[in-house]
């Protein structure tokens, strides 16, 4: 018979009005999504989840919008476990989850989270990497509709404590619910007791609880990496250093030591070194944004401009994958950082940026128009400069160096007359731009004079005539005009 303090009240859930019978009823006329094969794994593990919720004060809080997955989940649960429906929690938005996460946690509630590996199509899992930071000890299953083997990998990379394809049968949800509570073998259990310790800052009993995992199985990566955490906190960093590089030998597609090895070299400052390690990370775990952006950062401060602008690009690549609007911000950033030093790279990176910011509604700025049409008119490709000057333009109508760049590229087009049209606004606009610059007042006349345009041919080359008589062909130039 099961504990009667299973259907205690959580804190800051709503009481269903329904009766608990009754939906129970109600089971047998609805489709069951998650789907149950047999008896075995109910029987086998439901003591364990059944005193998750009862010894622990535990729930189930799922982060999701599949309210289907979230009521036959809630229904089966009942019916196979007893467990009361109020247990088993839905959220739709990430910020309301980690508003109740916090008051479950304060109340000394333990929520066990499923998560979607996305919603509204963009990817959970920087919130995972934020909640499992903000709480060390709470356990997550992230929820997919396949298995991605690169997703997975940056599932669990971002602290994912177990996964779920989805649909998923009951007795194997109870399973993957109870494996995740307490790990099935014994090294999984010293493991998950030897980060306890090191939690603590109990680096002796740490140290003690490593040896017995590597008693029980030589060579345990999981084990040689408690090790050299706890010699790492008794201030035996070369020890360390030995245990993760061990851990990485017994398992190389093992990301956790390298990323142990990773830290140690930053906190060594040996850039070169822990270099190495982020691209093995990065090469193992390709979908980790934030990696493609520490690489970028990397190989800009040592100057490898290229390298630097093709990790950058691939971080703001793989942010729009994953729907996040972030992409927008940083592919200018990037843009404007390696703007003086690779062009081509820039503007692959400005392209994007506007391109991105018609798909996520943000409004872009005329000067990242602006500068996109410089690079494009370097690259000889005046026709799209004409686009982005054109766009620059629309966004700052009363800029005269703007319109002054649009014809220019007109000019580059061979397109006199349009060049003149917007050379003649720009004077409109501001006539300090021909008349403090005797090098554009001259190409102004010359464009002006192919374009028929002889009074204001005449006006631009007589200030430059009258500002100095010898500049370049100016005097023969006016004289063809009478």
């Amino acid at each position: 018979m099961r504990k009667s303090d299973r259907k205690k009240s959580v804190y800051a859930v709503k009481k269903y009005a329904d009766d608990v019978d009754r939906k129970h009823k109600e089971l047998a006329t609805k489709s069951v999504y998650l789907l149950k094969e047999n008896e075995e794994a109910i029987n086998r593990y439901s003591d364990t989840v059944c005193n998750f919720v009862d010894d622990d004060d535990g729930l189930f809080l799922v982060i999701s919008q599949d309210k289907k997955f979230y009521q036959t989940f809630r229904n089966s649960f009942y019916k196979e476990l007893r467990i009361d429906q109020e247990r088993v929690r839905l959220v739709s938005s990430l910020r309301r989850a980690m508003e109740e996460i916090r008051v479950y946690k304060e109340y000394q509630k333990t929520p066990l989270v499923f998560l979607e590996n996305s919603l509204n199509d963009r990817s959970t899992l920087p919130f995972l990497e934020e909640l499992k930071n903000t709480f060390k000890d709470i356990l997550v299953i992230v929820l997919m509709a396949d298995s991605d083997e690169k997703k997975i990998a940056h599932c669990v990379e971002a602290g994912a404590d177990s996964f779920i394809i989805k649909p998923v049968s009951v007795n194997v949800l109870i399973e993957k619910i109870s494996n995740t509570l307490i790990p099935p073998d014994d090294i999984g259990k010293k493991v998950r007791e030897g980060k306890q310790r090191l939690r603590k800052i109990e680096f002796a009993l740490a140290y003690g609880v490593a040896r017995e995992i590597l008693e029980i199985k030589p060579g345990s990566p999981a084990g040689l990496i408690v090790m050299g955490d706890a010699l790492k906190g008794l201030s035996k960093r070369d020890d360390a250093l030995k245990m993760y590089l061990q851990a990485a030998a017994n398992a190389n597609m093992y990301l956790e030591p390298l990323k142990k090895i990773l830290d140690f070299y930053k906190e060594e400052g040996d850039t070169e070194s822990a270099l190495r390690y982020l691209v093995k990370i990065n090469e193992l775990s390709p979908l980790h944004v934030g990696r493609k952006k520490e690489l970028g950062e990397i190989y800009f401060m040592k100057g490898d401009i290229k390298a630097a602008a093709t990790y950058f690009a691939e971080a703001v690549k793989l942010s729009h994958e994953q729907k996040l609007p972030e992409c927008v911000q940083l592919a200018e950033d990037y843009a404007e950082k390696i703007f003086n030093s690779k062009e081509a790279e820039a503007e692959r990176l400005l392209s994007m940026r506007t391109r991105l910011g018609k798909i996520y509604k943000v409004e872009t700025h005329w000067s990242v128009y602006n500068r996109l049409g410089m690079l494009l008119r370097r690259k000889k490709n005046w026709q799209d400069a004409i686009k982005a000057y054109s766009e620059a333009s629309s966004r700052a109508p009363n800029d005269a160096s703007i319109l002054f760049n649009l014809g220019m590229a007109y000019v580059e087009g061979k397109d006199f007359g349009n060049a003149a049209q917007k050379f003649e606004r720009a004077i409109g606009v501001d006539a300090s731009l021909y008349k403090e610059n005797l090098d554009v007042a001259y190409l102004m006349g010359q464009v002006f004079i192919r374009a028929n345009r002889s009074k204001n041919a005449k006006e631009v080359l007589q200030h430059v005539y009258t500002t100095d008589p010898a500049f370049k062909k100016v005097k023969s130039l006016l004289s063809s005009l009478k």
